[in-house]
């Protein structure tokens, strides 16, 4: 048998490693903004813009079916490593298929509407780390996923955060040219895979039976059917996430594009919670609906949710409220995308909820149904973008983005709550989801009031106090808190204070 730790221990492994690699990636973001200037931000953007696409249209969610395999089996099992090895020949096959199409069609766009040439070597040495570095870092990723290995991961991704800023800061004094941030992306690539491979060790063995490969390409073509169901709405995905980038930089300045971007990944780094949690959540999902724990997995999914929610709500409505002082951390040329940071604070929280919603439908069997959703979100999002960069700048296209992102969630949700046994208000009553709207209006206005008054450093941190707070009284004041969050709290308390109580008798 397995002995995968608890999805509550991974779960917490997860939300550390979100709040490290948030804490590192906030940190990156200023020190590079700061040492390259919104120029060369804005040019990184552009010439990374192409492996964003490979990313979505090389998968064909191969690695979502390894661990719906991986979650029924023991670690070290030979099984495992067939699986493994198999799709990961297969992954890095077909990335670099893809990625020399992107390339071509990278050139094309480099040399026509974007008007920067100069840029395609930068975006060729971009792919070539990704299609033989980043991309076998992800299909370990999700062996240590489906066995729930959040510690590992913690570490894996702390080596690689830390790595890329060690590598960038030195680069950046030594040039401000956009190569310096290629070469920094590289370096925490594979620092990373080294760490990766490893710590994978304690859940693959290495040496297996040929048997073992051999059932690994029997099973490959199941695996890339279940995929194929989720593929186009991936790849739709992809298309609304990269095509703000593009269309900003065929109708607007470099500028621009990096102010945008600059705001498009400070709003991507709270993402990290959404993949942290769902690589927990979703090997739990699929053991729950397996093992026929219906109640189980409504309370998993529910409540996962829920808590994801306050978490990012709260973290976006603060943020949403003091966009214009976090824009000016970045330097000279970042105010611009004050606005645009502002409306993009609401994608973390959208975008996790998408998530969870989706891995819930993967769980049970539905995955053509994400599709449908991937689609409709395209259509929004690229539709929107075109007339609304145009007239408005980044802003514009944050506006665009959001509309896809939220049309995305409405598609999703009424066939999520039917894969639960009991009806959703039962587990999250209307009052509850009252209460998360009033608290993040309260957190809004207060954290703006902050900044807008003091300014500065200390109108950051005022600014984040008083939303802060502002949310936490309005959210417990307008009942939020269930019968079943008092009951892990309790339980909470109790381990801690059995913890102390460890600690003493040591060191008595």
């Amino acid at each position: 048998m397995s002995t995968r730790p608890s999805y509550s221990r991974g779960l917490s492994f997860g939300l550390l490693s979100f709040g490290a690699i948030a804490l590192i990636g906030v940190l990156s973001s200023v020190v590079t903004a700061r040492l390259y200037g919104v120029q060369t931000i804005g040019e990184f953007a552009l010439a990374y813009a192409p492996v964003g696409a490979v990313w979505y249209l090389s998968s064909v969610r191969e690695q979502v079916a390894l661990v719906r395999e991986l979650t029924a089996l023991p670690s070290r099992a030979p099984r495992a490593t067939g699986l493994f090895l198999v799709v990961l020949g297969f992954s890095t096959l077909l990335t670099l298929v893809v990625g020399a199409l992107v390339l071509g069609a990278a050139w094309l766009v480099f040399a026509g509407p974007v008007h920067h040439p100069e840029l395609f070597l930068p975006a060729v040495a971009n792919m070539a780390v990704y299609v033989v570095i980043t991309n076998a870092g992800w299909n370990v990723d999700a062996v240590l996923s489906s066995y729930r290995a959040g510690r590992a991961l913690l570490w894996v991704r702390l080596d690689q955060a830390l790595s890329f800023l060690v590598a960038a800061t030195i680069a950046g004094i030594a040039s401000r040219s956009v190569w310096g941030l290629v070469i920094a992306t590289g370096v925490g690539a594979a620092t990373s895979l080294v760490h990766r491979l490893v710590v994978v060790r304690a859940y693959l063995r290495w040496r297996v039976p040929r048997a073992a490969l051999a059932d690994g390409v029997r099973a490959l073509p199941q695996l890339v059917r279940f995929g194929l169901k989720i593929t186009p709405g991936t790849v739709a995905d992809g298309v609304a996430n990269e095509s703000g980038t593009w269309i900003l930089g065929a109708v607007a300045p470099l500028a621009s594009v990096g102010a945008w971007s600059r705001a498009w990944l400070l709003t991507q780094r709270f993402q990290e919670l959404t993949v942290r949690v769902c690589e927990m959540l979703f090997p739990t999902l699929v053991e729950r609906r397996h093992g026929g724990d219906l109640g189980g997995f409504d309370r998993v999914l529910v409540d996962t949710l829920r808590y994801s929610l306050v978490g990012l709500l709260l973290i976006g409505a603060v943020a949403a409220g003091a966009a214009n002082g976090i824009m000016a951390v970045f330097g000279p040329g970042f105010d611009r995308g004050a606005p645009a940071f502002a409306v993009l604070m609401a994608m973390p929280a959208l975008q996790t909820v998408a998530s969870i919603l989706r891995h819930a439908l993967f769980a049970v069997d539905r995955p053509v149904h994400t599709t449908f959703a991937g689609l409709s979100r395209m259509a929004a999002t690229v539709g929107a973008s075109i007339p609304l960069s145009a007239a408005y700048g980044p802003t514009g296209t944050a506006a665009a983005v959001v509309l896809g992102q939220s049309l995305d969630v409405a598609v999703l949700a009424p066939v999520a709550w039917r894969a639960l046994s009991v009806p959703l208000r039962s587990l999250w009553p209307l009052r509850e989801a009252l209460a998360l709207v009033l608290a993040c209006t309260a957190a809004v206005a207060a954290a703006h009031a902050g900044d807008a008054a003091l300014g500065g450093l200390v109108g950051l941190v005022a600014a984040g106090l008083a939303g802060t707070l502002a949310f936490a009284l309005v959210l417990l004041g307008g009942g939020a808190l269930n019968a079943r969050d008092r009951g892990r709290l309790t339980g909470l308390r109790a381990q801690l204070r059995q913890r102390r109580r460890g600690v003493l008798r040591a060191a008595g």
